[in-house]
């Protein structure tokens, strides 16, 4: 017995010669994990640089189209001035600031005139209904160009309700 454990002993302490290609292929093994791990995290990074931006962008494209409302509300009830008519609104703006360079503004008024209601003394008001548009893009690429291929725009919407004081 003792001499088959020794003979046993003396097989596996000459076969190192047989294992030397192992480490090879635990390496490659480790290579092939570690490069699967790398992708995946640059796909999530990538996918979160382009979330920010595009949050970017809203944001811009928000504050442009509250700005059209702020716009279109000033020129709807002027100072010292009781001319109150959705025709004095400019249905189309673009602003000249860098950070809201490349964003166009839609305005949009209707107008509802001569509404009962009971809190006014006059016994009717008229209620102004704004709704501003503003489409925001990381740069100028008219329509056709080769820009367009990577071409996108962030869009905001934005409404409010006036009424005239009884």
């Amino acid at each position: 017995m003792c001499q088959m454990y020794l003979n046993n002993y003396q097989q596996i302490t000459r076969s190192p010669t047989k294992q030397q290609g192992n480490l090879i292929v635990v390496c490659l093994v480790i290579i092939v994990a570690l490069l699967a791990l790398g992708l995946a995290l640059v796909k999530v990074l990538s996918g979160a640089a382009q979330q920010n931006t595009i949050e970017y962008y809203g944001a811009r494209a928000y504050m442009a189209a509250q700005s059209g409302l702020e716009s279109g509300l000033t020129e709807l009830f002027p100072l010292n001035s009781a001319a109150q008519n959705c025709a004095l609104v400019t249905t189309s703006r673009t602003f000249k600031t860098n950070y809201l360079s490349f964003c166009d503004v839609s305005i949009s008024c209707t107008e509802y005139l001569d509404l009962p209601d009971s809190s006014a003394r006059s016994g009717t008001v008229n209620i102004y209904y704004l709704q501003s548009s503003a489409t925001c893009a990381p740069i100028d690429c008219p329509l056709g160009d080769a820009c367009r291929k990577d071409y996108w725009q962030t869009q905001r919407t934005l409404s409010v309700e006036a009424k005239t004081l009884p």
